[in-house]
């Protein structure tokens, strides 16, 4: 499935900068309160780079957190990569959902965050790739 990105030129200028600086592959790129950057599938160790400089030198240029996620055409293990560094009990897919099983109190609210902002983030790219929906239990 093609998915269509609104790009303006301050949006292309930060993707070229990212995949010169990287090598890598940008699929999908978000600006608002962080920046959150979707690279092609096997790309995320490029984009990292050693000992994460890369997400250190663009926080550092745009003054932004910096989230990179690598895609995967699954969409659980695309939820798992979303997530990480936190673990779920369970992510399963069940009637067009995306079920994210937490126990831990403290992990659900980072994951939710501030009026839901993290889950929003989370379910924008979902909905976008693969058409489904995520809910945290």
């Amino acid at each position: 499935m093609a998915i269509k990105m609104l790009l303006d030129k301050d949006k292309i200028q930060k993707i070229n900068f990212f995949e010169n600086l990287t090598n890598s592959k940008v699929k999908d790129f978000l600006d608002e309160e962080k920046i959150i950057v979707v690279v092609e599938q096997g790309e995320l160790g490029k984009a990292l780079g050693r000992k994460a400089k890369n997400i250190k030198m663009v926080e550092k240029m745009f003054r932004k957190r910096l989230k990179i996620v690598e895609f995967s055409e699954d969409p659980l293990t695309f939820v798992k990569n979303f997530i990480y560094p936190f673990n779920a009990e369970d992510v399963k897919l069940n009637n067009n959902i995306i079920e994210i099983t937490i126990q831990d109190r403290k992990t659900k609210g980072l994951l939710i965050g501030r009026n839901g902002r993290n889950l929003n983030e989370l379910n924008r790219f979902v909905h976008e790739y693969y058409n489904l929906n995520v809910k945290i239990i």
